[in-house]
């Protein structure tokens, strides 16, 4: 019988298995509140179907390519959240893994990088983020840019940590502004790896295709022309064609929805990630807002929304509520029901996904237990890594639940 056969049966029985013995449920807590541990789905599913069915050549053939990508803001960016989840999802199924996707080097702009991958670089650079409402870059999918007026800067990445053995990739596209821009290359310390460069005007972008599979990246900016002023950075993307899952997180810390509507670049790069689906989980700093519009909120989500399809018609979307927090740490954010409220309303007249992040963790003061716990700051607003890795586990249970729902229709005759 197939690896990927066994996977999917594993599917079958999970939702009979005690979370204790099945590796694709997360732990059970006491304080957790299970009954909301479910992918809801109140209007048009067909768009959820269509990623799941695309899931099941990868499940039962370890065939293809997912890709999930997961905007927010500090929650996001730290990449503590995505990478329990991405490390979940790349393990379901034995021998499918794929690679890492986009990043950003964050540190570049003087903000905290994920530590899983660490960028080393040299030269000075200032950044750009989508939360200063007055800058009018053009930004894209990460929300923020890295700029440098040096001569020559050279950039070193790679991977770290237990649950990032390493990523290997083959092809890069650097993603950056092409008026006044340095040329840009790669290079390895070995010289024997052929590598192939490709520039897109139109697309913004230049592309490298290397000779084998690498796990380290070395990037080279170089002025070439006295002209040139400067190079604009605005992600990178690490691809390969082994099949599995990319989980590209991109986050910004304290974005608001209305953050990502001035990326003017969202949905072309976002197209360049080929989203099958995508999680939002922007609110928490919408809702920590004195002036918080429950009304102005679902506009803006309803633009986030067209603007992925914009990328692709076809992606499957998921609206994750709010984690509980406190205002000031001292009382309870009562905004964050008006935003599940928001989310259900748009799954309903979109055809969206939802999933209860507020109603999982426990409700209104759960974040009090959370941090008693050692799964919350002090702040009442941030989890620990311990914390962010119980909501990647709680989520991917949830998505598990959902698709294992898929499979037993599928099997009937």
């Amino acid at each position: 019988m197939r690896k990927a056969t066994l996977a999917a049966l594993l599917i079958l029985i999970g939702l009979r298995t005690s979370a204790q013995d099945n590796p694709l449920r997360a732990p059970e807590l006491p304080f957790i509140g299970s009954a909301a541990n479910h992918i809801v789905l109140k209007g048009d599913s067909n768009s959820w179907e269509g990623y799941q069915r695309k899931l099941d050549e990868l499940v039962f053939e370890g065939k293809g390519q997912m890709n999930i990508v997961h905007i927010g803001g500090s929650h996001v960016q730290a990449d503590m959240w995505s990478m329990e989840l991405r490390h979940r999802l790349q393990h379901m199924v034995p021998g499918v893994r794929a690679g890492r996707g986009f990043i950003f080097p964050y540190n570049l702009a003087k903000s905290n990088n994920p530590w899983w991958y660490n960028p080393e670089v040299t030269g000075q650079w200032t950044g750009l983020r989508n939360v200063v409402r007055a800058d009018t870059s053009t930004l894209g999918i990460a929300g923020i840019s890295a700029t440098t007026t040096d001569t020559l800067s050279t950039m070193k990445i790679g991977f770290r940590g237990d649950a990032y053995p390493g990523y290997s990739f083959d092809r890069v596209r650097v993603l950056h502004r092409m008026d006044s821009s340095f040329e840009v290359t790669a290079f390895d310390p070995d010289s024997t790896v052929k590598i192939q460069r490709r520039v897109d005007l139109a697309g913004r972008y230049t592309e490298f295709i290397f000779g084998r599979q690498l796990d380290t990246l070395h990037l080279r900016f170089k002025r070439t022309d006295p002209t040139q002023q400067r190079f604009t950075l605005n992600g990178i993307i690490l691809g390969n064609s082994d099949p599995g899952f990319f989980l590209h997180a991109t986050g910004i810390n304290g974005a608001r929805t209305e953050s990502w509507l001035r990326c003017q670049r969202f949905s072309e790069e976002l197209g360049y990630l080929n989203p099958d689906l995508v999680i939002f989980s922007i609110g928490i700093n919408d809702a920590h807002d004195p002036d918080f519009s429950a009304s102005r909120y679902e506009a803006n989500y309803r633009e986030l929304i067209r603007r992925v399809r914009l990328a692709n018609p076809n992606a499957a979307i998921l609206l994750t509520s709010n984690t509980d927090s406190f205002m000031k740490r001292r009382y309870p954010n009562a905004n964050a029901e008006a935003v599940r409220d928001v989310m259900l309303r748009l799954s309903a007249s979109e055809g969206v996904a939802f999933w209860d992040t507020y109603g999982v963790m426990g409700g209104q003061g759960s974040i009090r237990i959370w941090e008693s716990n050692g799964l919350a700051k002090s702040d009442r607003i941030h989890m620990t890594r311990e914390g962010y890795a119980v909501l990647g586990d709680l989520l991917f249970s949830a998505l598990m639940e959902k698709y294992g729902q898929h499979v037993a229709r599928s099997s009937k005759p």
